[in-house]
């Protein structure tokens, strides 16, 4: 009886030391959710010292969702398809029209996201799911890439304004004359402007006299 006693009790007290270590673990999660705005990666989460296997738990039993590989967020927080894309394409750059929408120098949200990837990257279930894959050498695939706020308000990587000011005029991208027009005018009018900047990136990038042309009319 004693014997019996004894086991009882150690099974009691690990049952209760589990409890508080899983409910020090969601605690520990939730505040890290709350302070990366309601998403976390399992790298992070493993950091803060929570194993991914109880972030696997929680999301089987629904109390925060699986939105990409390795990427998980509370149920309420909402959607944002462009951290979604960054986290599933960890080496794109958003550019071209995205990265004007993402620079505020765009009337409207473009119908297509794009990035751009180093080299001859090939993803079919990007261009499936209408995504824009654009490529870079490897000497102009790293030039100006910046962080940037999303909608919502999470830090996405993108091309810098200047970049993509001069790239939108190149003849691989060759945006619109409304698009180039509203996107120039808009950059100009800016105090943080850098004319001299955008003027060297547009002299690597072969647009100085396209570029010359808008600027003479619009400063």
């Amino acid at each position: 009886m004693m014997i019996e006693l004894i086991v009882l009790t150690n099974i009691l007290t690990s049952c209760i030391f589990i409890s508080m270590i899983v409910n020090g673990n969601e605690k520990r999660l939730m505040a890290l959710l709350s302070e990366k705005g309601g998403r976390i990666t399992a790298k992070e989460a493993s950091l803060a010292g929570i194993h991914r296997m109880f972030l696997k738990q929680l999301a089987d039993t629904g109390q925060i969702v699986r939105v990409a590989r390795g990427v998980y967020q509370l149920v309420t927080a909402q959607e944002d398809e462009l951290l979604n894309l960054q986290h599933r394409c960890p080496t794109g750059v958003f550019s071209c029209e995205t990265a004007l929408f993402l620079h505020s120098l765009m009337e409207r949200a473009p119908f297509e996201w794009t990035m751009t990837f180093k080299g001859f990257y090939h993803s079919p279930s990007l261009a499936k799911n209408g995504i824009v894959v654009k490529h870079s050498s490897k000497n102009l695939y790293p030039l100006e890439i910046v962080e940037v706020k999303t909608p919502l308000g999470n830090i996405v990587r993108a091309y810098s304004a200047e970049r993509t000011l001069c790239e939108i005029m190149t003849a691989k991208v060759a945006a619109d004359i409304q698009t180039i027009t509203y996107a120039i005018k808009t950059y100009v009018g800016r105090k943080e402007k850098n004319i001299p900047k955008l003027m060297q990136l547009a002299k690597t990038f072969h647009v100085e006299k396209k570029l010359r042309a808008y600027l003479e009319v619009l400063l």
